[in-house]
């Protein structure tokens, strides 16, 4: 009996141990996917246009894109409790053409795309997204959207056009270095570019090439592996790409980044675009849309799977 008390106190500890120790990421299914599945049917892929996850730090809220027909997209947002996500709601900041959320792994700043004006810089040119950014206040409430500044954001001169300085989508997996895709005015192709954010701002942005001999080839809304070692993005006409939108991966090497490879698994003759990946790693999600020809297409969904199914590691053997 005598050492029941100090037994006591050891459980206890554990269990005040326990209670202090990080939420674990959510399981977003109860089974094995080894193909891709509809993400949430009915609560967020629905008959409308679906596309661009976005996942708060714990991975317990998600972001994403919705269009209706003839109507700008918004942003909505949905939670993950007891193994299911709620009816999705309007973002409150959402207030013009709005896409593409990514939170910083702090939880602290959110990024997203927006055709909304920027104050003092009007766009002269015939479409222009840029980067705007939200953080939390003490309340943990998001504060007000601001856009970032020049080089990251370049509103369009007269007579210029999509993509040409457009930017949507601002991706870090340390809250340091980030990775964006764009066309800088006078180019022609949209490339992958990085930047790093220090005390006074962010670096002159460097482009990441190579990914492809021919280097006018498009490279579109890159995402990385939580674990950093693969890079995918989307691209359109690609080698060995399937048709239309494709995606592709690079994996990290001690020179940089691979030769891209296709994601023959998921590519088909209809549109895949925006890559993503929950912030565990285990899953990876991306939008397809039905390929009707002459510029049409059906409803745009978000798929997800295992990303082990992807079988990454054998692609680069």
């Amino acid at each position: 009996m005598k050492f029941v008390f100090p037994l006591l106190c050891l459980v206890f500890i554990c269990l005040g141990c326990d209670s202090d120790s990080p939420k674990p990421f959510p399981k977003y299914s109860k089974v094995a996917l080894n193909e891709p599945v509809l993400f949430a049917p009915g609560i967020v892929s629905t008959e409308l246009n679906e596309f661009e996850l976005g996942f708060s730090a714990d991975g317990y809220t998600a972001y994403f894109s919705r269009r209706k027909e003839g109507e700008k997209q918004k942003l909505f947002v949905t939670t993950f409790n007891d193994s299911m996500w709620s009816s999705p709601v309007l973002a409150d900041f959402s207030t013009d053409r709005d896409e593409t959320v990514s939170i910083t792994p702090d939880g602290n700043t959110l990024y997203f795309g927006s055709e909304r004006p920027i104050e003092g810089c009007p766009n002269l040119g015939g479409f222009d997204m840029n980067i705007w950014q939200m953080t939390k206040d003490e309340s943990g409430r998001w504060g007000k959207p601001t856009s970032l500044p020049a080089p990251i954001n370049e509103v369009q001169v007269k007579d210029e056009n999509w993509p040409s300085s457009n930017n949507n989508f601002f991706f870090t997996n340390d809250g340091e270095q980030f990775y964006y895709t764009t066309m800088k005015r006078g180019d022609y192709a949209i490339r992958l570019y990085t930047t790093t954010k220090t005390a006074k701002g962010f670096s002159e942005p460097e482009v990441i090439n190579g990914f492809f001999e021919n280097d006018s080839t498009w490279v579109y809304s890159a995402v990385i592996s939580p674990d950093d070692q693969y890079l995918v993005f989307n691209s359109y006409g690609a080698p060995g790409g399937a048709g239309g939108e494709d995606l592709y991966v690079s994996k990290r090497s001690a020179d940089g980044w691979t030769q891209a490879k296709p994601l023959s698994l998921l590519n088909t003759k209809n549109e895949e675009t925006s890559p993503r990946f929950s912030r565990d790693g285990k899953y990876f999600f991306f939008t397809q849309a039905e390929n009707l020809g002459n510029y049409e297409y059906g409803p745009w969904n978000i798929y997800f799977m295992d990303t082990e199914a992807l079988g990454l590691d054998q692609l680069f053997d």
